[in-house]
C-alpha cells in the first residue's frame, strides 16, 4: 500500500518526498491511538473480536483508495482512507502475537517469535511483488485501450494500476477476515496464558 500510495502522491499529485512523508503521518498517529485501544480491549474480548473487524476496516480503507484519480485531493480521498486503515491494522497487529504464540511452550517461544517475524518479511516481499505485477499489468492494459487520451494518458494509466492493486489488496484482506472468523477460535483466556509465556 505504501509503495503505490507514495508513487501516487509524488508522481501524480506532485508531492515532494518530504511532503509525502508528512502525508503518511496520520496513518502513524492512527496506529498509535488504536494500538492503545486494542491493548486495553485484548484481555477483555480476546483476539478474534479485534482482528476480524480490523481486517475489514483495513479493507474498507483500501477500497476508499480505489476512488482516487489524478484529479482528486489528498484531504478528501487519501486522508480518510489512511485513518480507517490505521485503525484496522492496529486492531490486527496487537492480537497477532497472542494468536501466533497460542499453545507454544515456553522453550519454543523464541523460535516461534522468529518465525512470525520471518513470515511477515517474506509475506511482505511476496505481496509487494505480486501487487507490482498486478499494477503493471493494469497500467499496460489501460494504455493499450485508451490511446486516444493523448498527454493525459500516463497519469490516468498509472492511477488505474494503483487502484487495481488496492482492489486486489482489499480482496485479500476480506478473505483473511473470513478465514479468521471461521478458523481462529482463541478466547480471551489465551491472552493471559500467552502473556505468561512472553514474561518468561
Amino acid at each position: 500500500m505504501f509503495l503505490f500510495l507514495g508513487l501516487y502522491l509524488q508522481m501524480i499529485l506532485g508531492y515532494s518526498p518530504l511532503k509525502s512523508g508528512f502525508a503518511f503521518l496520520p496513518f502513524t498517529a492512527g496506529i498509535i491511538v488504536f494500538a492503545g485501544i486494542a491493548s486495553a480491549l485484548l484481555p477483555k474480548v480476546g483476539p478474534k473480536p479485534l482482528m476480524v473487524p480490523g481486517l475489514l476496516s483495513a479493507a474498507v480503507g483500501l477500497l476508499l483508495l480505489t476512488r482516487i484519480t489524478p484529479e482528486t485531493a489528498y484531504i478528501t480521498h487519501v486522508l480518510p482512507a489512511l485513518l480507517i486503515m490505521s485503525s484496522g491494522m492496529a486492531l490486527v497487529f496487537i492480537p497477532l502475537t497472542t494468536t501466533s504464540l497460542h499453545a507454544v511452550s515456553n522453550h519454543d517461544t523464541g523460535v516461534a517469535s522468529a518465525m512470525i517475524n520471518t513470515s511477515q518479511q517474506i509475506g511482505g516481499s511476496l505481496g509487494t511483488a505480486l501487487l507490482n505485477t498486478v499494477a503493471a499489468t493494469a497500467t499496460t492494459t489501460y494504455i493499450a485501450t485508451h490511446k486516444t487520451m493523448g498527454k493525459s494518458l500516463q497519469p490516468f494509466a498509472m492511477t488505474h494500476g494503483f487502484t487495481t492493486a488496492f482492489t486486489v489488496s482489499a480482496g485479500l484482506l476480506f478473505v483473511g477476515a473470513i478465514v479468521l472468523a471461521f478458523f481462529i477460535n482463541i478466547g480471551k483466556e489465551a491472552v493471559v496464558e500467552t502473556e505468561g509465556v512472553l514474561a518468561h
